[in-house]
């Protein structure tokens, strides 16, 4: 009899939690052994938001896309990155990381990111680990790949040069950038990408369609001299005003959309090389970069991955 009455309420126990569990979390993704479920996916939700407060002005289904997409990035990179790498606590890489993260938002210290974090309603161990993670796979991608980047100062030097002395005025830009794939038909790019952008604005576009790593901040570069940039790119500049956007420009690395959100007259003494110095580390981040989406590319398509419907 107590046999039979402990497998009763062993039975209800296990019906009744699975029930809960079926309704209150479901299973979205499943990558190899890895998890993705609904609860995973309204946490996501919250960081993306906090880095593109005008997220909110997507529907309830494309904020989900994006989040999902955003964890499937995370949890493919994490799987990759175990072969490599072992917490090490390097408190300072890890500090590095979190500070670059709250300056970029326009924090000037730590604590108030952290009150600001708590504020809304999100875990800052677990925001941590998210940079973390992606600080380790730049580091990875950057050893992996140091030794095939190729760049010729030489080449670059003189560019600047002519650059430079072909301007009369010289300018600093604040840009942000969308790029796409070239697997994407140029027509989709100026149709429905430029009406997207106009609808919902570049941030959030950046976010929804661009490939590069700067697609989480929008699409943010930040400012960049304009005797750094080719002439081709230049000339789209100088045709647009301060909130506008370039034609489509392309680039090796795909179709490249700017927008341009400040720029000012530079007046200090021309630094030949310093200026060699921004554009190779530009050129490196721009390479890397490239290196570290084919490598993510490859990565998913080597992953079992399974959504629910």
């Amino acid at each position: 009899m107590l046999k039979r009455k402990f497998f009763f309420i062993f039975f209800f126990y296990l019906f009744f939690f699975n029930f809960t569990y079926s309704n209150e979390i479901k299973i979205i993704v499943k990558i190899d052994n890895e998890l993705i479920t609904n609860v995973d996916i309204e946490n996501e939700k919250k960081y993306l938001l906090l880095l593109n407060k005008n997220l909110n002005k997507l529907s309830k289904e494309e904020n989900f896309i994006l989040a999902k997409n955003s964890l499937i990035r995370e949890k493919i990179k994490m799987k990759e990155i175990s072969k490599f790498y072992k917490e090490n606590n390097d408190i300072e890489f890890e500090n590095k990381i979190i500070e670059n993260f709250y300056k970029r938002l326009g924090f000037s210290s730590k604590n108030d990111f952290e009150k600001f974090i708590m504020e809304k309603n999100l875990n800052f161990d677990n925001l941590k680990k998210k940079l973390i993670l992606e600080g380790v796979w730049n580091q990875i991608v950057y050893r992996k790949y140091k030794d095939k980047i190729k760049i010729d100062k030489l080449y670059i030097k003189e560019k600047i040069k002519k650059n430079y002395n072909n301007q009369e005025k010289k300018y600093e830009y604040n840009l942000s950038e969308i790029l796409v794939d070239v697997e994407k038909n140029i027509s989709f790019i100026e149709n429905e990408l430029v009406k997207y952008i106009e609808k919902f604005g570049f941030k959030i576009a950046a976010n929804k369609y661009s490939k590069s790593d700067t697609s989480i901040y929008g699409g943010e570069i930040g400012w960049i001299k304009s005797s750094s940039l080719s002439e081709k790119i230049r000339k789209k500049i100088s045709f647009i005003n301060i909130g506008e956007i370039t034609e489509v420009i392309h680039t090796p690395n795909g179709y490249l959309i700017l927008k341009l959100n400040d720029k000012k007259e530079i007046t200090e003494k021309f630094n030949l090389e310093k200026e060699l110095e921004i554009q190779v580390q530009f050129e490196q981040n721009r390479q890397l970069n490239q290196y570290s989406l084919n490598y993510y590319k490859k990565l998913k398509q080597n992953a079992n991955i399974y959504e629910s419907k």
